[in-house]
Formats: structure tokens, sequence, C-alpha cells
């Protein structure tokens, strides 16, 4: 079925390709319902302990003081997953007393059903949208948790000392990689402080369609902050000549594979973030980039040790759920925190999530 699919579009791009297993509306893995759970293909940091969301409730509460406690304060959430990242910041604000509007934008009606579920106990202040150009204007928070990993990239190669793009031909069933000119030259630009180095057969990603979804969200946050939490790299560690195989990633039933090209539709495809990328994005379309910083020491910064002893019940699987929340053996540095806004005036302090630690510059290096 879905190499049917596929053949009536043969020959098309990796991105293109990856767009179809993804986000086809009927077949691919989204639509599925395929979610990160224990049970799933994959977890991520709401799924592991509640004191994930709570502790970035720390956060919101510090930028909702900072937007002047505007009546209108919303958090606009996309890639929500099952809703538990909601459901443990909603939870925890109430027991602050904070009660805030949360938007989720989820196009796929199984998992926005799932979503219900988990959150029917705030269900009078959580309302959905299928795409981001539904929403209206708002003043607070875009929040998003693992989220641009999953937009489709270009997948290149050098061959022949120039940079080519990988296509996809259908035949006889089977999905064969073709190579054509890349011709887009702001890919070109992006690559051409690093290619030089690379050596033949080297082969990464580029993504082009971040800068659109950027583009609506600087349409829609009237005033307020973008907190985006994933993993990936500042653009030299990127595209270091040691990574000569990129950084694509396939994740099925909790396994880790390298074939992109294993059931279709059925496995999680993923691409770690150039965060250079953002900054940039984020300059273009009127945003400070005010702090980036590993997911550890943001957790740190935000109290979560006082947080934990405060809504868990300190047992042995609690420990080890903090532990992995925020040390190197988990995902304490393999992913990382990036905070930007758009403020009539930009903050005499620091936030308090890189109260220990920005290192907003790596984005400013090449």
């Amino acid at each position: 079925m879905f190499l049917d699919i596929l053949n009536s579009e043969s020959p098309l791009t990796f991105e293109r390709y990856m767009e179809l297993c993804l986000y086809h509306p009927e077949h691919g893995y989204y639509a599925r319902g395929n979610l990160p759970s224990k049970k799933g293909d994959y977890i991520t940091s709401p799924c592991i302990h509640k004191v994930f969301g709570a502790t970035i409730s720390n956060q919101i509460i510090e930028i909702y003081h900072l937007l002047g406690c505007s009546k209108d304060f919303t958090i606009v959430e996309a890639g929500a997953g099952q809703g538990f990242l909601a459901f443990d910041i909603l939870e925890y604000l109430s027991k602050k007393n904070y009660n805030f509007n949360y938007f989720i934008i989820e196009p796929f009606s199984i998992i926005k059903s799932i979503q219900e579920k988990t959150l029917i106990q705030f269900r009078e202040r959580v309302k959905w949208f299928k795409d981001l150009k539904e929403i209206p204007k708002f003043k607070g928070i875009f929040l998003s948790n693992e989220l641009f990993d999953s937009f489709p990239v270009k997948l290149i190669q050098k061959k022949d000392n120039k940079i080519k793009e990988v296509w996809l031909e259908i035949k006889k069933n089977k999905i064969i990689e073709i190579l054509k000119d890349l011709e887009d030259e702001t890919i070109l630009e992006r690559i051409a402080p690093f290619c030089s180095f690379w050596k033949e057969g080297y082969r990464t990603e580029v993504c082009v369609s971040i800068e659109n979804f950027y583009k609506i969200l600087s349409e829609k946050l009237e005033e307020g902050f973008i907190i985006t939490i994933d993993y990936g790299y500042p653009r030299p560690d990127y595209y270091s000549p040691e990574r000569n195989k990129g950084t694509l990633l396939c994740y099925y039933k909790h396994k880790t594979i390298d074939n992109p090209y294993f059931k279709p539709g059925e496995i999680d495809i993923t691409s770690h973030v150039d965060f250079t990328l953002l900054r940039e994005l984020g300059e273009k379309y009127g945003f400070l980039n005010l702090g980036f910083t590993q997911q550890g020491a943001f957790l740190v910064s935000l109290g979560i040790n006082e947080v934990f002893y405060e809504i868990s019940e300190r047992n042995w699987k609690d420990m080890e759920a903090l532990k992995f929340l925020i040390l190197p053996e988990g995902l304490g540095t393999s992913h990382w925190v990036l905070i930007q806004a758009k403020l009539k005036e930009k903050p005499d302090k620091e936030l308090k999530g890189f109260s220990l630690s920005n290192r907003i510059y790596l984005l400013y290096t090449s």
C-alpha cells in the first residue's frame, strides 16, 4: 500500500519521502496514532516523570509576570504527544493558582482523541487546532518538546567534490536512491563554511521546512516567548567532518534503526535540530535570542530538585526518573533548550532557566 503511494510520486526527494512517511493523512506514521510512550517506539521527557512539566511551569510563571500578568496569557503547544506535558503543566499551575488558556496544535484526529482523554480534567481550558494557521493571535508562550526533529529534511551527499541531493525511485517494489545536482542556493550557502572539509561520501541533512513555521508563528505571537526543547547541535557541530553519516535516526519498538526505508509509514524518522538555524530564523522574524543551554542545566536552574520533593513520592523509581532527565547518561546533555522572545523591551535580567548556564554564544560561532 505505502509503496503504491510512493510509486505514484516517483521520482521524489528524500524530503518528500520523509513527509509522506510521517504525515500522510491516512497511512503516515502519526496518522496511525503512533506516539511516544514506554510501549511505543520511543520515549520523551514528559513520558518519564511529571516533574519535567512541573519544573517547566516555573519558567512559565516567570514569563507570565514578565508579560505583565496579562488576562489573555495563553500557552500554545505543538507536537503534544499524548498530552502528558500539557497535563503536568496545567496540574502544577493549578496548584499554584494559575489558570491559563492552553491551545494544542494537532492535525490528526486519532491523536487528538488520546489527548482529550488525558486532559479531560482541564477540558474547559484546553482548545485544539489542526494547524498553526488556525490559532488566533496570542500573547504568551509557544512551547514544543521534540517537535522540530520531526520536520522533513533534505538529504545531501558529497560526490566527486560536488554536493548532491538524494532522490528516490521505486523500481520493482524497491526503493532506490539516486543522486541529483543540488539546485537550492540557500542550502549551498548554509553549508559553505563546512563542506570543503567533508570527505567523499559525506552525508548529512538540511531542513528548509522550518522557516515557514517560524514565519507563521511570528504573525500569530504578538508578544511572548518561544520555548524549544529538542535534541540537536549548533551548526559547526552538526556539520563536523567527523559526523560523516549525518544525524538521521529511525525508531521502531524502542530500537534505533539506521535504515529509513525499513517499513515506511511504520517507523519514526527523525533528524537532529540545527539550533543555529532556529537562531537565524528567530532574528529574521523579529525574535530575540535570550538563552540556550542543555536540558539538565535548565531544569536544575528552575529548581527541579525542590519541585521533585514537592510532587513525587521520592521512591527509587522517582529518583531514577529524575536522574534520567538531568544527567548525561539520560537526556540531560543530549537535549537542549532555546528560548526566544518578541518583546517591547529586552528583559533586564537573565531568565531563571539560564541562571546556571547560558551558552547562546554557541549559536553565533562558525
